[in-house]
């Protein structure tokens, strides 16, 4: 039966697609045929030769002309449209499964493309998207039924995400205890027996009805209406059934699934999910008057200090009950080792840990990309790699200790990962199993629904281990036929990272057994070394010796006995035999379920239960373009006809030096002078901090410091970490954030972020009171969940390098705009004297670190590129020589900065000055195992030439 928001909406698709069909086949067809039937045929019947056009046009202007001449603008236009109408329909069904999902990638394609091209966008999407929205499915939801006498009825409860070691478990209980999953409490999937019970009670979800609002649904289900924000935080990502997103907090539409809060709820949980902690009926909520059954963990200082403009802002009668779950276990819980991403990807914790070290050279590769003056800036992280470079930074950090009276307890982080280089394949009891366990003599077979993913998990897990050890050699590689390698991940040339493409299963075959030949080889010379070259160097052996080799294969008839040969020599560290889809005779038999679980088919059972890691094509598709980007190089290059030049040189045409003019090696060419850049007006960049107009100075372009009253020693040095970490994060958002963003970057632990951010706000007030006398004000302002800094308090370096760059270039390019511009970009730079919040280890801050990054280093850019085509005076060339100079300091890997660096040195005649500057970029980009562009190299090569022939 269709429920009648369903219906309305069935309705208003159908309305929505017959009008945008007729508004499209009218722009289509009626186009041509009025112009056909006002002009007819616009171009002359007469006219045989273009002698006789050059005739027709030098005849005086008449109205049939002009007529005839507007006609052909019109069939032009119309011709283009149908062109961009043909774009369009081409790109809605090859993205037709992305709208399936979420429709909103309508409405960001459309904001994606100009003026001229979101025409035909709007109608062919709004089309397809009507269509969708009138055959989609109904969606199922866990609602109470409706009772007279409730006044909100349309709630579901929810539980927590089940992990994979608990499955068996919750397969015992009834089904009334099993409801409906949100995203939001995916977060709390580690936390074992009581604890885990207590969270099912945290969320509930709300069906919108007709006239709600988010206002209204705060102050029914959290009791005050000024916690509206905490609702839009947790559903402004959620995709509704009908494919929109909550995106404008005043529009909710009715039938809409919101997930709510319930730790500080005034309405009760529902009965049907049975309190963890408080034995007594569900249905009896306890009044905010009475006092918790226990305390929550106390704040800092509580006792002298209780925050008289905090009380009675934060004081739910559950949080209590939540906080006392949460801090009453005797240690913290183990983190998982696995990170899901969805309902049918999973990946260890030791692969994340090689994304988050490919995600640096990812960020380098862009910029490297980047021309200075381009509109957009660095592109987004895919939210898969993003979410498993966070898993793996949290595991990486240091532990906290066990400490009731912490400052801002953090999330249960992950558990560590293995050591560089290892590859894992899945998790046993809830610890990753190495690739050993694939080394077994005759071989391993995976075949189910679920072997291709696994596959291709194990492929990312075998380049992702190989990112944890650049600029190195990998320790374990892979060899692949290319279909096969096409299936699992496309897109990746022959020869990648620790990834070999043979042409076919015979070159495979021959690649392993040279492999076997590279192993006996080196054991040979290992036990022939002497004994004294033993002695003094141990441990050089190992890195001679080639690493594990993991073949992956499809059997077929032809290699079937060759195969068998090789995997019967299939041992631990040497060679492993990997058949997907066909097994070998004799080989151990895994069946692989879809959600990656294994079950032993024959000989050689699996001890214990082993679930495999597992992708899909799409996360596959993700990771392999961030990898791809890691090392210089676009995805999908095996589409294009012949080898491409490396991509981030694309934007230079330099000629390349000739071979035997080698740039200079960073130790073979040393500069005259150990200090290269003299400067000859020493303000160009200014040195002193800038006058202070407000109580508070808060410097976080480059270390995070604290100044008060003008004074030239920094106050708050004792402040803890935490604190540095949530004034940083207030900084970068001057507009305010909201408490559930702030835990989010923060990761604090799930029932004392209340806590956690008063006990954050009352060491930044007791620092900056004592510091300035300042008491009748906040420096951190709190508007219902939004916190900010107070800007008539507070001033910070980045607000005042963002309002100098948005100053320093105009839309003319007279000579005194350009000295506008030298001087407001120095002034900029002057407060940028390092990356955002230099020397601390925040995840949340490389976005903005590479935003601020490109920022400055693109004003430079844009100052050098018009110092050379204006032909700078003196003064002006060593202003912006001492900008670029400042800037390659802070960031010696930028080899944009170098090569404009490197041409205004020489055009200075401060050779010495170019070469040291081509060197330091030569040895830091060595660090990252990458050499410079052959247009780097190109700007000294000449000189290098011309010295050797004098």
């Amino acid at each position: 039966m269709t429920h009648p928001p369903q219906l309305r909406q069935r309705l208003t698709a159908a309305a929505t697609a017959t009008g945008t069909l007729a508004v499209t086949l009218t722009l289509l067809a009626g186009m041509p045929y009025v112009l056909w039937r006002a002009t007819g045929v616009p171009w002359p019947e007469h006219i045989s030769s273009l002698g006789e056009v050059g005739q027709r046009l030098t005849q005086p202007v008449s109205d049939p002309l002009m007529i005839s001449l507007l006609a052909v603008v019109g069939w032009a236009c119309w011709a283009g449209f149908a062109y961009t109408v043909v774009r369009e329909t081409i790109w809605y069904v090859t993205h037709l499964p992305q709208l399936l999902r979420d429709r909103h990638a309508h409405h960001e394609h459309v904001a994606a493309l100009s003026v001229k091209g979101s025409l035909a966008a709007l109608c062919i999407g709004t089309l397809v998207v009507a269509l969708i929205g009138l055959w989609r499915p109904e969606t199922a939801s866990a609602q109470q039924p409706f009772s007279p006498g409730d006044v909100r009825p349309h709630t579901a409860a929810t539980a927590p995400l089940i992990p994979v070691s608990t499955r068996h478990r919750a397969a015992d209980k009834p089904a009334s205890a099993r409801a409906t999953t949100t995203n939001s409490t995916t977060t709390h999937s580690t936390l074992p027996g009581q604890a885990r019970e207590a969270e099912a009670v945290r969320h509930i979800e709300y069906t919108v009805v007709e006239g709600d609002t988010l206002w209204d649904i705060a102050r029914m289900h959290l009791g005050d209406p000024l916690k509206w924000p905490r609702i839009y935080a947790l559903n402004k990502d959620r995709v509704q059934g009908d494919g929109a997103r909550l995106t404008d907090p005043d529009l909710i539409l009715p039938g809409w699934q919101l997930t709510i809060p319930a730790s500080g709820a005034a309405t009760p949980p529902p009965a049907s999910v049975p309190a963890p902690t408080d034995p007594a009926p569900a249905t009896t909520p306890p009044k905010p008057s009475e006092p918790a059954p226990a305390q929550a963990p106390p704040t800092l200082d509580h006792r002298k200090d209780t925050g008289r403009q905090e009380a009675g802002q934060h004081t739910p009668a559950q949080s209590d009950r939540h906080d006392e779950a949460t801090t009453a276990k005797p240690s913290a819980p183990q983190g998982p080792a696995a990170i899901t991403f969805g309902e049918a990807s999973l990946i260890g914790i030791t692969a994340a840990a090689g994304l988050l070290a490919a995600r640096r050279y990812w960020y380098w590769h862009q910029h490297r990309r980047r021309e200075p003056g381009q509109e957009t800036d660095v592109p987004a992280l895919s939210p898969l790699v993003d979410k498993a470079a966070q898993a793996a930074h949290a595991a990486t950090r240091p532990r906290q200790p066990a400490d009731a009276h912490l400052l801002a307890p953090r999330r249960t982080p992950p558990q560590q990962p293995l050591t560089p280089g290892t590859v894992t394949i899945g998790v046993r009891e809830d610890a990753e199993v190495p690739l050993d366990e694939l080394a077994v003599t005759g071989g391993c077979a995976w075949t189910g629904p679920g072997a291709e993913g696994a596959a291709r998990a194990l492929l990312v897990g075998v380049l992702t281990a190989a990112e944890r050890r650049r600029p190195g050699p990998p320790r374990v590689t892979a060899v692949v036929p290319q279909d096969l390698a096409d299936t699992l991940l496309p897109g990746l040339p022959a020869e990648f990272s620790a990834l070999t493409q043979s042409a076919d299963l015979a070159d495979a075959i021959r690649y392993a057994e040279q492999h076997l030949i590279a192993h006996a080889r080196a054991h040979d010379e290992q036990d022939t070394a002497p004994a004294a070259t033993l002695q003094a160097s141990p441990h050089s052996a190992p890195e001679t010796e080639p690493g594990p080799l993991l073949l992956l294969a499809t059997p077929d008839a032809a290699h079937t006995g060759q195969l068998q040969a090789l995997a019967s020599r299939s041992r631990p560290g040497t060679l492993i035999v990997l058949s997907l889809g066909t097994m070998l005779p004799g080989s151990s038999s895994w069946h692989i379920a879809d959600d990656g679980t294994v079950t032993s088919e024959g000989h050689g059972q699996v001890p214990g239960t082993l679930r495999l890691f597992h992708l899909t094509p799409e996360a596959g598709r993700d990771v392999t373009e961030v990898l791809l980007t890691a090392h210089g190089q676009r995805p999908r290059l095996r589409v294009l006809p012949t080898q491409a030049p490396r991509p981030d040189s694309e934007h230079e045409t330099p000629t390349p030096p000739p071979a035997d003019d080698e740039p200079p090696h960073p130790d073979a060419v040393e500069p005259t002078h150990p200090h290269p850049v003299e400067i000859l007006h020493p303000d160009a960049v200014e040195p002193t901090r800038p006058a202070q107009t407000k109580p508070v100075r808060l410097h976080v372009l480059g270390p995070i410091t604290l100044y008060a009253r003008g004074h030239q020693d920094p106050v708050g040095t004792n402040l803890r970490a935490e604190v540095h970490e949530f004034l940083a994060l207030l900084a970068a958002h001057p507009t305010g954030l909201l408490a559930s963003d702030i835990a989010d970057k923060l990761h604090l632990a799930p029932g004392s972020d209340q806590n956690a951010l008063k006990n954050l706000r009352r060491a930044v007030r007791r620092a900056l009171r004592a510091a300035t006398g300042i008491t009748a004000q906040e420096f951190i302002l709190l508007q219902g969940e939004l916190h900010k800094l107070n800007p008539e308090l507070v001033e910070t370096d980045l607000a005042e390098f963002s309002r100098s760059l948005k100053e320093a270039f105009s839309a003319s390019d007279t000579e005194e705009a350009r000295s506008d511009a030298l001087s407001a970009v120095r002034d900029a730079l002057s407060h940028y004297r390092g990356p955002f919040a230099h020397g601390s280890d925040y995840l949340w801050a490389d976005t903005v670190r590479e935003h601020l990054t490109t920022k400055a280093t693109d004003a430079a850019l844009r100052l050098a590129r018009q110092a050379e085509r204006a032909g700078a005076t003196p003064r002006e060339l060593d202003v912006v020589l001492a900008l670029l100079e400042h800037l390659g300091t802070v960031h010696p890997d930028h080899e944009r900065l170098a090569q404009h660096t490197i041409r205004l040195y020489q055009a200075a005649g401060r050779h010495d000055a170019a070469r040291h500057t081509y060197i330091r970029l030569t040895r830091h980009l060595a660090e990252l195992g990458i050499e410079p562009e052959p247009a780097t190299q190109a700007l000294i090569a000449p000189r290098i030439r011309s010295r050797q022939m004098r």
